[in-house]
C-alpha cells in the first residue's frame, strides 16, 4: 500500500488539497458527495497524520489516472432486502472482485459495505457478464458459509458511465470516504474491504 502525506477532512480525504500539496496544479473541485447530488465546495481540511514522502513522479505513476480512451464505469450492487454482510461475507466479495481484476476488467476502486458494494472499473468483458460472474460466485460462496440457499443480491445493478477526469476522481473520492461516512472506520486505512489502485490495499 502506498502511503503519502495528505490533508484529511474529518470524514475522509480531499484529493484537491493533496494534489496541491504535491505541487500538482488542478482546478478540480472534489467533494465526498453521493451519486446524483450537487457537488458543494470542499470545507477546510485538517491534517491528522503523516506518512513517507513520494516524488511527484511516483505520485503520477501510482494513483489511478483517467484515460480518455478508456470506458470507465461506477457500479453499485446491493444485497437482497438489504440483508447485512458479515466480515466473512465481505472477505468473499472483496477477494472475488480482486480475483477478476485483469481478467474481466481493470479495477480502479472498490469498497464492500454492510449491504452494498461500489466499484470503479474499465471493463474487458461485457458488464452483464462481469456482474453475473461476481454475483453468482459470491452468492454461492456466501450461501455455503450460511448453510442456506437464499437469495443474496438484488437482480438490478446501478451502473454509470464516468465521462471525464473530474467525475473519475469524484468517484474515487466517494469510495474512499464511504466507510468513514458510514461509521465503519475512522480512517480509510483502517477499513479492510477498501481498495484504490496504486494506493489503498493495493499489494500488486
Amino acid at each position: 500500500m502506498i502511503k503519502e502525506r495528505m490533508q484529511f477532512r474529518k470524514d475522509g480525504y480531499n484529493i484537491k488539497s493533496f494534489m496541491k500539496n504535491r505541487g500538482t496544479e488542478t482546478n478540480m473541485k472534489i467533494e465526498n458527495q453521493p451519486v446524483g447530488k450537487t457537488v458543494k465546495p470542499v470545507g477546510q481540511a485538517q491534517t491528522v497524520g503523516q506518512a513517507s514522502r513520494l516524488s511527484d513522479i511516483s505520485w503520477k505513476r501510482h494513483l489511478p489516472h483517467y484515460q480518455q480512451s478508456a470506458g470507465y464505469y461506477f457500479i453499485t450492487f446491493t444485497t437482497h432486502k438489504r440483508q447485512l454482510l458479515f466480515p466473512v461475507h465481505k472477505d468473499c466479495i472483496f477477494n472475488a472482485i480482486d480475483f477478476l481484476d485483469d481478467k474481466k476488467y481493470e479495477l480502479y476502486a472498490a469498497v464492500v459495505l454492510n449491504d452494498h458494494v461500489h466499484i470503479v472499473i474499465n471493463p474487458i468483458d461485457a458488464l452483464s457478464k462481469i456482474m453475473h460472474s461476481v454475483k453468482s460466485f459470491t452468492a454461492h460462496e456466501i450461501n455455503k458459509i450460511k448453510n442456506s440457499k437464499g437469495k443474496i443480491w438484488q437482480d438490478e445493478n446501478f451502473d454509470r458511465v464516468i465521462r471525464n477526469e473530474k467525475e473519475f476522481l469524484e468517484k474515487i473520492n466517494y469510495i474512499a470516504n464511504n466507510p468513514i461516512k458510514a461509521g465503519l472506520a475512522e480512517k480509510y486505512e483502517d477499513y479492510k474491504w477498501l481498495f484504490i489502485k496504486g494506493w489503498i490495499n493495493d499489494n500488486s
